[in-house]
């Protein structure tokens, strides 16, 4: 059986592949702590990503009229948001406890939705062994 075709199991890979993803994106933050001028980016859930499209899409009279909206979101979710925080004298804008906090918080939610994944497989292989064996 193939647990994918499940709708837990889908949307748990699902959340792991994005978590996976965030924490290559905040890793790359971190490694160019030093570099002038980079800006620390985050990767957008893909529930936003649906939602800000859905949002966007509507009937304009004039195909200009959007034409002020910059795109800040990449077609792979990862985005650059506006600081509100001053930055370093070389235009640096990674805080290093920003990004070590959001790693944490990552990490964290890659481990429950492991715990989730586990113990559902657990479940359905007790479920399915015939019983006394």
């Amino acid at each position: 059986m193939d647990l994918n075709n499940l709708t837990i199991f889908n949307m748990a890979n699902q959340e792991l592949n994005y978590l996976t993803e965030r924490q290559k994106v905040l890793a790359t933050n971190l490694a160019n702590s030093n570099t002038p001028g980079y800006i620390a980016k985050d990767l957008e859930e893909p529930k936003f990503q649906d939602e800000l499209k859905k949002a966007l899409t509507v009937n304009v009279t004039n195909e200009k009229h959007f034409a002020a909206l910059p795109s800040q979101i990449s077609s792979n979710g990862i985005y650059t948001p506006k600081p509100d925080y001053a930055l370093t004298i070389d235009g640096n804008g990674v805080i290093i406890e920003d990004q070590l906090n959001k790693v944490a918080e990552t990490k964290g939610d890659y481990n429950r939705m492991l715990t989730i994944y586990t113990t559902y497989r657990n479940m359905l292989k007790t479920a399915n062994t015939e019983p006394g064996s």
